[in-house]
């Protein structure tokens, strides 16, 4: 009888404890920062950077940190070390051409939110300032 009320309460509590190895759902939860989905999702969010961006273009220096989080979907919260790029984007240079990097840097804190089954990526969060 004790055994069933104490599973009772604990079940009541609304406390589930994740088995060894696994995460809760919405935990994010660090992933290594040169995974294919990371990239993709960093490559993503300074793409959309650069899109509202129109005075200077960015690239991906560093990517520092990766952390996933599923939700409705799939949250990619990363940490981007971008550079400025010293090509123009009207200039002979096209984008798809590499462009030197100037001194000037950025940390940005990018967070990627990815339906799969809906085929939609969206920039959700895009929070960047100088380096200390």
């Amino acid at each position: 009888m004790f055994a069933l009320f104490c599973i009772v309460v604990f079940a009541s509590s609304g406390r589930v404890l994740p088995a060894a190895g696994r995460l809760m759902p919405g935990q994010p939860h660090a992933v290594p920062t040169n995974g294919t989905k990371v990239l993709a999702a960093a490559r993503f969010a300074v793409f959309e950077f650069n899109r509202v961006n129109a005075e200077e273009q960015f690239e991906i220096v560093n990517i520092t940190s990766a952390k996933i989080q599923v939700v409705a979907g799939i949250n990619y919260i990363l940490e981007v070390q971008l550079g400025s790029r010293t090509c123009r984007r009207n200039g002979t240079r096209t984008l798809w051409e590499p462009c030197d990097l100037s001194s000037k840097r950025l940390q940005c804190k990018f967070v990627v939110t990815e339906i799969p089954w809906k085929d939609s990526r969206e920039l959700t969060t895009k929070k960047c300032r100088s380096p200390a």
